[in-house]
């Protein structure tokens, strides 16, 4: 059992790193097509995209995921999930269409803002699409699968851009920004053709519209919200924090600092932040691995193996996180150059390296709550890291002006994964104990 933990745990880092690598290319090619004013924009409008995102699939994914894992009838929980979402979808949608010129107008105040933000609209029912199917499948424990799509997703966002942007030459500012937002889109449609496949060749059941609304009960609906609520809630507060950051840096200032703001914002979400993240696309391919398979073994009292399965996973990721931060510390300026052809931003990158060593820890910790029925506790804890994020952007802005956005960022992360590794902790003591 535990060498096919090992192994699974091996093929889904392989796929996961071929996957990093073409998201990577992603960045690296909107970094070098994309204008800086079209950066800027973009950097923008994407804490709302990811807010919307949020919204639309309302945790429901990993919901299904873990519901499933325990059950052996999944189509009643694929019924009930694909009903929630629709009902969802139209909900948030129509909420987003009604706010959309108040914030790009009002709020944002950047030219051409609504014209990128209406870009999301399509992506909405794509990315629950692409959700529910990674959810089915990591519940049915096809990892390798679920994991793959993101290669697709990849790929398919690569081709579109190097098409636009090779037949299109003389963009403006704007559309290079809806492009870049559209193309997201693009690569769910692309994933999600390639998981329909792949749960086909799993089942050969088909879901007819007709008898999407047969044969369900209260308590399927009940459960699937009763994981999916405290996940939403914990990752609508994380969205809702990248969404209002870039709203408290124009609001309240003035016109010098808040341009200043906004092109530091750009800066270091367009080019440092996809650095010091990379590794985080192995923790939170591990810690899709780790919710319904921690789950399937510790409900069936395989309490060694799920014991196991947790130090495997934790251990790889703290070591994976380590190793990328000595990279980033010792070759800063040699990555901002390689990738971005600039140096520009290598001190931040320094300045960041090791505080980010503890990010790649997020990702399992929380699995590991809301595998053990601690989900509310993730809540907490990300809010309370949140608030304590925005704040220190709000106070220290006229202080030491940019540097406030790196500073709010590490100590926000830092408080959140302290106080998920202390509940982690008193989760499974509590339960040794009974």
């Amino acid at each position: 059992m535990k060498k096919a933990i090992v192994t699974s745990t091996i093929y889904l880092i392989i796929v996961s790193i071929i996957a990093k690598a073409l998201s990577f290319l992603v960045r690296i090619l909107l970094a070098r097509s994309l204008s800086a004013d079209a950066m800027s924009l973009y950097s923008l409008a994407s804490p709302t995209m990811v807010f919307e995102i949020t919204l639309a699939q309302m945790g429901i994914p990993s919901a299904l995921s873990k519901v499933i894992a325990q059950k052996n009838n999944a189509a009643n929980v694929m019924k009930t999930s694909i009903i929630i979402s629709i009902i969802n979808n139209l909900i948030v949608t129509a909420l987003f269409l009604l706010i959309l010129p108040f914030l790009s107008n009002r709020i944002l105040k950047q030219d051409g803002m609504e014209a990128v933000l209406f870009t999301i609209v399509p992506l909405i029912p794509m990315v629950t699409c692409s959700g529910l199917l990674k959810g089915y499948l990591f519940g049915k424990q096809c990892h390798l699968s679920a994991t793959a799509c993101q290669i697709i997703e990849e790929s398919t966002r690569i081709l579109f851009l190097l098409f636009v942007f090779t037949n299109h030459t003389s963009l403006d500012v704007v559309d290079m920004a809806k492009i870049a937002m559209f193309s997201v889109t693009v690569g769910e449609i692309g994933s999600s053709l390639f998981m329909l496949v792949a749960v086909k060749k799993k089942t050969r059941r088909k879901l007819e519209f007709g008898r999407l609304f047969t044969n369900l009960h209260r308590n399927t609906f009940d459960e699937v919200l009763s994981v999916s609520i405290p996940m939403t809630g914990s990752r609508l507060i994380g969205s809702l924090t990248y969404f209002l950051e870039p709203i408290i840096m124009v609001i309240g200032w003035n016109a010098c600092l808040s341009t200043e703001m906004v092109s530091a914002y750009g800066h270091l979400n367009g080019y440092v932040l996809p650095i010091l993240t990379m590794p985080s696309f192995i923790t939170i391919t591990l810690s899709n691995f780790l919710l319904p398979s921690f789950t399937y073994h510790y409900t069936r009292n395989h309490h060694k193996t799920a014991a196991k399965l947790f130090t495997v996973i934790i251990s790889t990721c703290l070591l994976i996180g380590i190793g990328c931060s000595f990279l980033c510390f010792q070759y800063s300026e040699t990555l901002m150059e390689l990738f971005y052809h600039t140096t520009s931003g290598a001190d931040l990158l320094r300045m960041l390296a090791w505080p980010f060593a503890f990010y790649v820890l997020q990702p399992p910790l929380s699995s590991m709550l809301h595998a053990l029925s601690y989900s509310k506790r993730t809540v907490f804890d990300t809010c309370f890291g949140s608030v304590v994020r925005l704040l220190c952007v709000w106070f220290l802005t006229p202080m030491v002006h940019a540097y406030s956005l790196p500073i709010g960022l590490t100590v926000g992360m830092i408080i959140t994964t302290f106080f998920h590794a202390c509940n982690v902790w008193w989760a499974m003591h509590t339960h040794e104990n009974h």
